[in-house]
C-alpha cells in the first residue's frame, strides 16, 4: 500500500507541505514527522506499531478493537501539511499538523477522502520527565470525511460524538468525550480512564475495570476505583 507522503503542493488550505529539512526531535516539524510515520505504518498496515504512537490510552481503545477498525480498508495513505505552533502551558506541550486521508474501501473498491488535524503531545524537558515522556506523541484525531463525499463506514450519532463538562460535588471537574460506544474521561485535561458502554434500560451506563460513569439528563455519577460515587452536573 502506499505510504504518508508529502504533496507537492501540500494540503489543500494552500499551506507548504510538511520539510525535508533537518528537525529536532522535539519540534513541530518533528511532531509532523511522528505522524507522517504513522499514517505511513496504517498504510502498511503495521497496527500495532501505529498504535504505539498514541499517548497512552488516548487512542480509546485497546490496540486489538484499534487494528481491527482498519479492517475495512483496502488502500490507506496520507497526505501531511505543515504543522502548527507549539503550544505550551504547565510543563506540558501541544501541536496540531494537518492531514488528508485518501484511499479505498475493500466493500466495492470505493474511493474515499478525509481531512483534519491530529494533536500531538510531549512533556516537556523538566526533571523526572521520562525519555518516553518527552516523545511526541498523538492525543487525539478529528479526521472527518470531506464535504460530498461518502464517508468511509456509518458515522456515530452527533449524540455519541458529542463532549460534556462536568461541575462535581467535591469541586473538581470532568470531561467526558463520547465517541461510539466508549466513553473517555480526563480531569484537568489528564485523562483518568477510557469506559465502555453497558446497555441499560433508562439513562446511560459505561465500566471498566473498578471505573463506573452512570448519567441521565444533566445529571452524572462518576466512581473511581476503590472510591464513593462522586455526583456531578453538566456545565452549560
Amino acid at each position: 500500500m502506499p505510504a504518508a507522503t508529502p504533496a507537492p503542493n501540500g494540503i489543500e488550505d494552500g499551506r507548504t507541505p510538511v520539510s525535508e529539512a533537518p528537525f529536532a526531535e522535539d519540534s513541530a516539524q518533528g511532531a509532523a514527522d511522528v505522524v507522517q510515520t504513522y499514517y505511513a505504518l496504517l498504510g502498511e498496515q503495521k497496527y500495532g506499531q501505529a498504535y504505539r504512537l498514541w499517548d497512552a490510552g488516548a487512542a480509546g481503545m485497546d490496540a486489538p478493537a484499534f487494528a481491527a477498525s482498519f479492517d475495512r480498508y483496502s488502500e490507506y495513505h496520507a497526505t501531511i501539511g505543515v504543522p502548527g505552533r507549539i503550544d505550551s502551558g504547565a510543563g506540558q506541550r501541544y501541536v496540531n499538523v494537518p492531514v488528508r486521508v485518501q484511499g479505498r474501501l475493500k466493500r466495492g473498491a470505493q474511493p474515499f477522502e478525509m481531512r483534519g488535524s491530529v494533536t500531538l503531545h510531549r512533556t516537556a524537558d523538566i526533571d523526572g520527565a521520562t525519555a518516553e515522556q518527552r516523545r511526541w506523541r498523538i492525543r487525539s484525531t478529528d479526521i472527518k470525511p470531506r464535504p460530498g463525499e461518502a464517508a468511509p463506514a456509518p458515522q456515530p450519532s452527533e449524540e455519541n460524538r458529542s463532549m460534556a463538562r462536568y461541575r462535581c460535588m467535591d469541586g473538581s471537574r470532568l470531561v467526558a468525550r463520547f465517541d461510539r460506544d466508549r466513553v473517555t474521561v480526563s480531569r484537568g485535561g489528564k485523562q483518568i480512564a477510557s469506559l465502555r458502554e453497558e446497555r441499560v434500560a433508562s439513562g446511560i451506563r459505561y465500566t471498566t475495570k473498578g471505573y463506573e460513569l452512570r448519567g441521565k439528563g444533566d445529571d452524572m455519577t462518576f466512581t473511581a476505583p476503590g472510591l464513593p460515587p462522586i455526583a456531578c452536573r453538566i456545565i452549560r
